[in-house]
């Protein structure tokens, strides 16, 4: 009608517009592909929905660890790592995770498929005074996010931890810097810290 009533063709510029329509959405499309494939954070509000349900079990003192896979819209497998006391047993435990896994599912949706343990010492007043002055100490350098899994083995003088720092720190220098405090202020024990990465809420 525009070519009929003015003479001014527009099949050009239309083309032009249809053009970058199609490549806009499909750059879209395959961004939110990508960002799947490659492993995109979960929704804070999940991760936290299911920590809350395994921290609201008895002997659980904390859910750490959380990973969660993406199978398409609503669809969830994972897993987590509970620490609960040193003197639990082993069918105590599986017990234990067999009725979380089925509870974060009803509740969630989200499909537990392992459930990893740290071990949380209570029969020595002197462990329990270490894990609270090296978490203080650690959380005192500044991108620490959160400090968990401390566990010590005073026979063989191993003292073992796990540390999730900000993704903005240089890592290395940060871990070279908490270890060697660490080892100063506990001479003689061997220091496994282990590096987590902040994947979840």
């Amino acid at each position: 009608m525009i070519y009929l009533l003015f003479h001014i063709s527009l099949e050009a510029y239309l083309g032009a517009v249809i053009s970058i329509i199609i490549i806009k959405s499909a750059i879209e499309m395959l961004r939110d592909s990508l960002s799947d494939i490659l492993g995109e954070r979960v929704a804070g509000e999940l991760s936290k929905k299911v920590k809350k349900v395994i921290n609201g079990f008895d002997g659980i003192y904390g859910s750490y660890d959380l990973v969660l896979n993406s199978y398409g819209p609503n669809r969830y497998i994972g897993s987590v790592h509970i620490e609960v006391a040193d003197y639990m047993q082993v069918d105590e435990l599986d017990e234990l995770s067999r009725k979380i896994a089925k509870k974060v599912y009803d509740e969630t949706g989200v499909i537990l498929t392992g459930i990893g343990v740290y071990a949380f010492n209570t029969k020595d007043n002197e462990v329990a005074k270490m894990r609270t002055d090296i978490t203080h100490l650690v959380m005192a350098h500044e991108g620490v996010i959160q400090v968990h899994g401390f566990y010590v083995n005073k026979e063989e003088k191993r003292i073992q931890l796990d540390v999730i720092f900000d993704f903005s720190i240089d890592r290395d220098h940060l871990y070279k810097h908490i270890y060697k405090d660490i080892e100063e202020a506990y001479p003689g024990y061997t220091i496994v810290m282990q590096l987590d990465s902040d994947v979840s809420d």
